[in-house]
Formats: C-alpha cells, sequence, structure tokens
C-alpha cells in the first residue's frame, strides 16, 4: 500500500526540479506545490509544459542522481508516465526497493 505523504514527498521532489529545468529553459513555471496539488498539472506531460526530450533525460539524471537509484525507461517513453504525478511513483518505488535490498540480510 501506497503512503500518501511519502508519494507526495516524492511528488515534491520531481515537481521542484521540474520548476527548476523549466526555469533554466526561460519557461514560466508554476510552484512546485501547484504542479503537485494541480489534478491537471500532476498529470500533464512534460512536453505539454515546454521540456523536450533532452530536458527529460537531463531532468531523469539528475533525479536518479539525486535518489541515488534509477527510474524505469517506462517513464520517458510512455506520454501517460512523462508527469509529476509517474515520476513521483518511479521515485516511490525506487526508494522502496533501494530500502527493502538494504534492509535483506546477506
Amino acid at each position: 500500500m501506497t503512503d500518501p505523504a511519502q508519494l507526495r514527498a516524492c511528488e515534491l521532489l520531481v515537481a521542484r526540479l521540474v520548476v527548476g529545468a523549466m526555469a533554466d529553459r526561460g519557461i514560466a513555471a508554476p510552484k512546485a506545490e501547484e504542479l503537485v496539488e494541480d489534478a491537471e498539472l500532476r498529470t500533464r506531460d512534460l512536453s505539454l509544459l515546454g521540456l523536450s526530450s533532452l530536458d527529460w533525460i537531463a531532468l531523469a539524471t539528475r533525479l536518479e542522481d539525486t535518489i541515488g537509484a534509477e527510474i524505469p525507461d517506462q517513464v520517458l517513453l510512455a506520454p501517460e508516465q512523462r508527469c509529476v504525478a509517474g515520476w513521483g511513483e518511479a521515485v516511490l518505488a525506487a526508494r522502496t526497493t533501494r530500502s527493502g535490498a538494504s534492509n535483506r540480510t546477506h
């Protein structure tokens, strides 16, 4: 079961990075909290926010460096997952997987 507070924290992390990427490109960006709280913005494809495929790749790399884990390629390829909500879920899954792996005894 997904913890809503953990998911929101993951979405906020993604949203902050998205806002930063938009600002770097000179695109007017909403606040990170708005990207998470507004249902339409949460699920809007990053391309519709003005970011190109090169921007997504750079953003994914920055995100992976930040969380110390990889996110699945699917969140880059599928427009319905290429959004704050989709990437937030991927971050939560990556953190959960990493946490579970570190809790195993050898």
